[in-house]
């Protein structure tokens, strides 16, 4: 019988390689993403046919029923690097006895920094300015502070509650909509509509993969309105977006996540925007934590001590 394990995160055991040999202390093979980026959905299914996993640790690429299907002779777990499943096809794999685990609660500090690291660099333009000092010139743009601003959150999940804190202790204003009731004494629920037309900045950190703010949404915005995606790709209306930064009705904006990864499309030639490739969870400390706890749920769903 097969004995492999297949990572496919970009970057598996690269802050962390003792969680590659607690792997192989099992006696299992590690089978690494050779494309060292998202795979298609294609591209999983070849590699488990290749492979044949009794465990897959997976990344944000797709795991629909399909592959699932084609993989249910001999996977047995799926354990995801990562806090979302909203890629993996939960009611098939359960149907065909998959088990399937996150890490939830591992990434709160590193997205939530990062997502106010991203605020800062817009309200401050430090890119733009970062740019014109390497191509030699010294040109100054006013911005603006985060103290003072209505920050609205869409998702007041773990992540979006940390954020809230943290733009709380800057002297924002925070507001917030989820669809589970929530409360916090530093913050205000209100509904999405009204937080589209009131918020200096949005921040979004809700799950799902459709668009949250589209065309409606910004035209409802308050001029200069600020956007922020830390969450999932898709969630901002990236086309929308673009027309409402080249209008004006957008101030600025810093994106983590997009529609198709790598991204090399037109957001790329605005000076208004902030765009890192994917890295919410690039920071050590998560990325120890979070891996050892992917192989933790692997060996839990296979029945294997740790």
């Amino acid at each position: 019988m097969e004995k492999n394990i297949l990572c496919t995160t970009t970057s598996f055991g690269a802050s962390a390689p003792d969680a590659l040999e607690r792997i192989k202390s099992k006696g299992f093979t590690p089978v690494l993403n050779p494309f060292k980026r998202k795979l298609t959905a294609g591209e999983l299914g070849t590699l488990i046919n290749d492979h044949k996993p009794v465990g897959l640790l997976a990344g944000t690429e797709p795991v629909p029923k399909e592959v699932l299907h084609g993989a249910a002779a001999h996977l047995r777990v799926i354990s995801r690097v990562g806090v979302g499943w909203d890629n993996v096809d939960r009611a098939s794999a359960a149907g065909l006895g998959i088990k399937v685990f996150r890490t939830e609660g591992v990434l709160n500090d590193a997205v939530a920094e990062l997502t106010l690291g991203l605020m800062l660099a817009v309200l401050r333009q430090i890119g733009f300015h970062d740019r014109l000092m390497r191509s030699g010139k010294w040109e100054k743009r006013t911005g603006s502070l985060l103290k003072g601003k209505n920050v609205g959150i869409i998702g007041f999940g773990s992540i979006g509650r940390q954020v809230g804190k943290l733009c709380h202790a800057f002297g924002a204003r925070i507001m917030f909509t989820d669809p589970v009731s929530k409360s916090a004494g530093w913050a205000k629920g209100t509904a999405k509509d009204d937080l589209v037309a009131s918020a200096h900045i949005i921040s979004i950190h809700a799950d799902g993969n459709s668009a949250l703010i589209g065309p409606k949404e910004i035209e409802k915005c308050r001029p200069g309105a600020v956007l922020i995606n830390t969450a999932r790709g898709g969630m901002i209306d990236e086309a929308a977006l673009a027309e409402g930064l080249a209008s004006g009705k957008i101030g600025g904006a810093g994106l983590d996540v997009f529609d198709d990864e790598p991204y090399a499309g037109e957001l790329t030639e605005s000076d208004l925007v902030v765009l890192t490739p994917h890295i919410g969870s690039y920071a050590r400390e998560a990325r120890v934590a979070m891996e050892k706890m992917a192989v933790d749920n692997l060996f839990s769903g296979l029945g294997i001590e740790g």
